[in-house]
């Protein structure tokens, strides 16, 4: 796969860096101190996906735009891109001015509905300057992550948003733990950090060729500006369901619950985290490359791209999974507090089944959303953010973290099967090939096997013992029976490099 693959690999292992540091912090920091350090994570985790849920809004899908329209500007004016980065940042400005009227203007007719609703609107009403700052910062993030895409380097963003502020978070809440910071200072820490992580970015694009402004121009005689923003309004939407469809769980937890459970949800989906960084990486890179391939409309190398993202998600998706649910009872044995994991276990096995079809499905959504039928997109995210906001309404109350665990999942495994189904329909395209059955047959029986081989040691003895039965089994039957090439090529040259090294 060329520069996916490439970008793809590092993106993965800075990815993996940063869960293991998430996951550590988990079973380590998140957990310590009676449970103080818990709730100002809950509170951290909150205050995040509450801000990312409302950067649609404030951006319009102005950040939508990045993607999709960076190849019709750039073709022909490789100089400033037909000042379409100038119109990006004019476009998010306004909107995001429009958005803070707006919530100012109507912020107590939105609490009083949640307040009928039974939730408990006290942290949005105490949090509301940093909630808009926050939005603000991620939706310049959000700009300039895409356009790193769009220069098809995505290891520099990924290095410095995902595993900066992985590694930042934990020495927050220890500050807040053993300096005495209030919540408040808590919050502007976290600002901090995005401010910092936004600065970063713009000068590495500056030093790439990849921030030039210029006066907006048409870059074709018969272009649309009209159709543009009509991408816009669907893009924001599409954002917004899509938020409200796989974020909504932890947003909505401390609407009903103590904000702890926030904490104990999240530190549970740290580790689908550790399945979930190839996908992020391929799906982050490919991007572009799909929306190319519609503009030439190339089929031939789209069906490619898609097949091998599934098959190579798939199979390092599989062997990520069965490693952790294997090992997950003793990871949490030694963390500092094993009673701050309420769960774990069910959640794991609801999230990441859901994540595993997902990573089957691979670039589903890519196809669809830089296709011509990219509304259609739309009305399959309004239904499934509409049931998961119905879902999580009804089951948090009653079943807690289980409960949105059980939401989150059944929203992700209907969301992919409509857009599977769409796909193969209008594109005559689909993911599966002999791979992927492979690579079934060969994780259903390893997790078989992890219910019948028991092992009971001291947990850390434990973990080895299992990582060893997982890799043991995994890794050579997937190599032998040939079920990635890709990745087959890619530990071939490993070897060779070994080979030749030691040799030297």
């Amino acid at each position: 796969m060329g520069i996916i693959k490439r970008q793809g690999i590092k993106s993965t292992i800075i990815n993996f860096a940063g869960a293991v540091i998430g996951a550590f912090s988990a079973l380590f920091i998140y957990s310590a101190n009676d449970g103080i350090n818990d709730e100002i994570y809950g509170y951290a985790q909150w205050l995040y996906n509450t801000a990312f849920l409302f950067v649609p809004l404030a951006t319009l899908g102005v950040t939508s735009l990045v993607v999709k329209y960076f190849p019709i500007f750039s073709s022909e004016d490789s100089k400033s891109y037909n000042g379409f980065l100038s119109l990006i940042w004019g476009a998010l400005s306004i909107s995001f001015l429009l958005f803070t009227i707006i919530f100012i203007c109507f912020k107590e007719g939105f609490y009083a509905v949640l307040e009928a609703l039974k939730m408990n609107t006290e942290f949005l009403k105490d949090a509301e300057i940093y909630l808009l700052i926050l939005v603000l910062l991620l939706g310049i993030l959000q700009v300039l992550t895409s356009q790193s895409s769009n220069k098809l380097r995505i290891v520099v963003p990924n290095l410095i948003q995902q595993f900066g502020f992985k590694l930042f978070l934990p020495i927050l809440v220890l500050s807040f733990a053993y300096f005495g910071f209030s919540r408040e200072v808590f919050s502007w820490g976290m600002i901090g950090f995005f401010v910092f992580a936004a600065l970063a970015l713009i000068i590495y694009l500056w030093r790439i060729n990849g921030l030039k402004l210029g006066k907006v121009k048409k870059p074709k005689k018969d272009f649309s500006f009209k159709e543009m923003v009509s991408y816009a309004l669907f893009g924001s939407l599409n954002q917004l369901s899509n938020g409200i469809a796989f974020r909504l769980d932890a947003v909505m937890i401390p609407l009903f619950m103590h904000v702890d459970n926030v904490s104990f949800y999240v530190k549970a989906f740290l580790f689908i985290s550790f399945i979930d960084m190839p996908a992020r990486a391929i799906n982050q890179i490919a991007g572009p490359i799909i929306s190319q391939a519609w503009k030439d409309h190339d089929l031939e190398n789209m069906n490619s791209v898609y097949k091998k993202a599934s098959a190579n998600l798939f199979l390092v998706g599989s062997f990520l999974f069965l490693g952790l649910w294997y090992s997950i009872p003793d990871l949490v044995n030694i963390s500092s507090d094993p009673n701050q994991f309420p769960f774990v276990e069910t959640i794991f096995l609801l999230l990441g089944f859901s994540k595993l079809i997902d990573m089957i499905t691979s670039v589903n959504g890519s196809i669809i959303v830089y296709s011509k039928l990219y509304k259609y997109n739309f009305a399959f995210l309004v239904f499934l953010a509409v049931t998961n906001l119905c879902m999580n309404y009804y089951w948090i109350p009653r079943e807690g973290i289980v409960g949105a665990a059980l939401a989150t999942a059944f929203s992700l495994f209907f969301y992919n099967l409509i857009k599977l189904i769409f796909i193969l329909y209008n594109f005559k395209l689909h993911p599966f090939s002999v791979s992927t059955f492979k690579t079934l047959v060969l994780f259903t029986g390893i997790f078989a096997l992890s219910f019948i081989i028991n092992i009971e040691f001291s947990p850390l003895i434990n973990i080895i013992l299992k990582s060893v039965i997982v890799a043991g089994l995994f890794l050579p039957i997937a190599y032998f029976w040939n079920i990635s090439p890709d990745l087959n090529k890619f530990f071939q040259e490993i070897k060779k490099v070994i080979t030749t090294r030691s040799w030297n």
